[in-house]
């Protein structure tokens, strides 16, 4: 996937992304964890020698420290603070997918989609949950698991994010331009968001030369 075609994609989920929880927390759209990149820097990063240990601590011992930090973190903090919540209202979807959020930031998809699945469960009339879980695919890189699901998502109510989302995976990864283009089409009388709107546009373009 040429970098190009990859922050398209990347965009894609992260308007989605800020669409559904705009309203339950507050984040900036573009900094999605779906969304960092893992270029040369962070490839450097990753393969730079681990710390030496303190003296006299044993080879490949937990930095207590760093540990302690780690439990303390903002977002650390605020999983810890939503799990009591869904302890005390264990069908709240909100409180379920932004627990998901939160899950797919650190990378555990597998948390994520189970949250998701309770928040669907709970509320099965819900766009939100299928969408979610179409973005959390779509990071795994799972392109026809995510598609089926942002259709379940529109199929319950239809969304310029999530049709935008399903045209952007047809045309770049599952090879279906002509089925990409009408959801393109129908984005763009949905959307109200300049942004957005200037992404389909640019999609829609595309199609036409």
């Amino acid at each position: 996937m040429t970098d190009a075609v990859r922050r398209i994609v990347l965009g894609a989920l992260a308007l989605g992304m800020a669409a559904i929880f705009a309203a339950a927390v507050m984040w900036r759209l573009g900094d999605h964890p779906l969304v960092h990149d893992h270029g040369p820097q962070a490839a450097m990063q990753a393969q730079a020698p681990a710390q030496m240990p303190p003296a006299g601590a044993a080879p490949g011992a937990p930095d207590k420290a760093k540990m302690e930090q780690a439990a303390q973190s903002p977002q650390a903090m605020a999983i810890m603070g939503l799990m009591q919540k869904m302890k005390e209202s264990p069908n709240d979807v909100d409180t379920l997918l932004v627990i998901a959020q939160l899950f797919a930031e650190q990378g555990d998809h597998e948390g994520a989609k189970e949250m998701i699945q309770r928040a669907a469960v709970a509320a099965p009339s819900d766009h939100r949950p299928p969408y979610l879980m179409g973005v959390v695919l779509g990071g795994q890189g799972k392109w026809q698991e995510a598609a089926a699901q942002l259709e379940r998502s529109i199929s319950l109510k239809d969304d310029a994010s999530a049709r935008y989302s399903l045209g952007v995976i047809l045309r770049y990864h599952l090879g279906q331009d002509d089925k990409a283009r009408p959801h393109f089409e129908a984005a763009s009388q949905l959307s109200t968001d300049a942004s957005l709107s200037a992404m389909i546009k640019s999609e829609l373009d595309k199609a036409a030369k």
